[in-house]
């Protein structure tokens, strides 16, 4: 599921018709790409399964708010099967901040055990924040209009063309292939998951 649907894009660009339709869909891909690697989680909801070290009594999951833990398994050998799975009593879940605590302390004793934890989870798909919605859109329109403005150039840096009648700038972002608008940066900054 994507961060947005093309409807509510384009309503937002001011754009009509389904001449851009497939540019739009490649800039909305490739939006959500750039937006999941830079907060480092993913905003559109689904199931994950992710691995952990197991030396803590606190696990920080990559994407949130957590909807469900389907399961939880613990295992030195990282092996995970049917036994290595702990009751839901044995954990809390703090949903809002996608961390998930250990009742009765770390997950094994201490001394690391990378990747011995296992969960499964899953996170709401209609829980996109109005900010994250904004960047998105942000981003979407502004890689539409670079590639709009490389066509138009025919794909050569130019930052004014003439015919000898009319002259046409190009703003120096576009013409350069400025990738991402500081905006879209400042508007993710909340949202960014930290490095533990």
């Amino acid at each position: 599921m994507s961060l947005e649907t093309l409807d509510n894009v384009k309503i937002a660009l001011q754009l009509t018709g389904t001449a851009d339709d497939d540019l739009l869909t490649w800039a909305m891909a490739a939006a959500e790409s750039y937006i999941a690697r830079h907060c480092g989680r993913a905003f559109a909801g689904g199931t994950f399964t992710e691995t952990h070290a197991a030396g803590r009594a606190l696990l920080f999951l990559r994407n949130f708010p957590v909807a469900a833990v389907t399961t939880l398994r613990v295992d030195a050998a990282r092996q995970f099967g049917a036994e290595t799975a702990w009751p839901a009593g044995a954990f809390v879940v703090h949903a809002d901040r996608g961390v998930i605590e250990s009742v009765g302390g770390p997950f094994l004793s201490p001394g690391g055990w990378p990747g011995a934890v296992e969960v499964t989870y899953t996170t709401p798909t209609d829980a996109v924040p109005a900010a994250v919605k904004d960047a998105f859109t942000r981003l979407v329109l502004h890689w539409l209009r670079l590639a709009k403005t490389n066509a138009d150039q025919n794909c050569v840096q130019l930052t004014e063309t003439s015919d000898g009648t009319n002259t046409k700038a190009y703003p120096w972002a576009l013409a350069t292939g400025l990738k991402v608008p500081p905006g879209v940066t400042q508007l993710l900054a909340a949202f960014r998951v930290p490095a533990v």
